[in-house]
């Protein structure tokens, strides 16, 4: 987690993220990669290049990054890979499985730490006042009661990508058919990408969610605070 103020850090432009990350790759993916136009190696280095572009971009204007862009990047570079490669389908299930995998065992090995996994995806400087929070965790009952909400927030983050991978594997498993560097193979992953955003944003967000809200209500609970007052003042700021 970085210690850098909020007001610093620039908010990340979703619109530019999504077209760069999820709809221009499946467009050149899809309907540039016949031997007719691009082919199926450059057709999907072509779509590769968007989301590439996109990391390093974004890391020049908000020096910003976490553990869920750097696996991001480094699966892009894998499916670069095993396309290039003209490796066999079982390797892009096996990817789409181990990446969520990984970041959950890493949620869990940096649980106690201070700059847990945890921490710099739920209970962070850009959503919360932490410091103001922390001077009301007064008493060492409070400090219990505190680590507890931490440790069921935590389990709850590392269902999210336990899920996340069930799916990964279910879906890649299903749509994958082909071996890379071939117009089919672009195709299946073009839509395994679409499919698997609509598939499984939902559930692994329900879960951080309820985690959020879990964890805010402990948080009212033990500081006494509102929500409002839990907030980091960015976000209150002309209310």
């Amino acid at each position: 987690m970085s210690d850098a103020p909020l007001p610093n850090k620039k908010p990340e432009n979703f619109l530019v993220n999504i077209a760069c990350n999820l709809a221009l790759p499946i467009l050149v993916l899809k309907y540039l990669s016949g031997e007719d136009r691009l082919g199926p190696v450059y057709g999907l280095v072509a779509a590769l290049a968007f989301p590439v572009g996109y990391f390093f971009w974004d890391l020049a204007q908000r020096k910003n990054y976490n553990i869920i862009s750097i696996f991001g990047f480094l699966n892009i570079l894998l499916t670069g890979g095993i396309g290039l490669m003209e490796a066999e389908p079982k390797w892009v299930v096996l990817k789409e499985t181990a990446m969520p995998l990984m970041i959950g065992i890493l949620v869990l090995a940096t649980a106690n730490r201070k700059n847990s996994l945890l921490k710099t995806f739920l209970f962070n400087d850009q959503i919360f006042d932490v410091e103001k929070i922390q001077g009301h965790i007064d008493t060492p009952e409070k400090e219990v009661a505190l680590a507890s909400q931490f440790k069921v927030a935590n389990w709850l983050l590392v269902a999210s990508f336990l899920v996340s991978a069930l799916l990964n594997f279910v879906l890649a498993s299903y749509i994958v058919k082909s071996p890379g560097g071939t117009e089919t193979f672009n195709q299946e992953i073009a839509t395994l990408t679409w499919v698997s955003w609509l598939v499984i944003t939902g559930p692994t967000m329900a879960i951080l969610i309820f985690a959020l809200w879990r964890l805010v209500k402990g948080l009212k609970t033990l500081t006494g605070l509102e929500f409002e007052g839990l907030l980091h003042e960015q976000h209150t700021q002309g209310k």
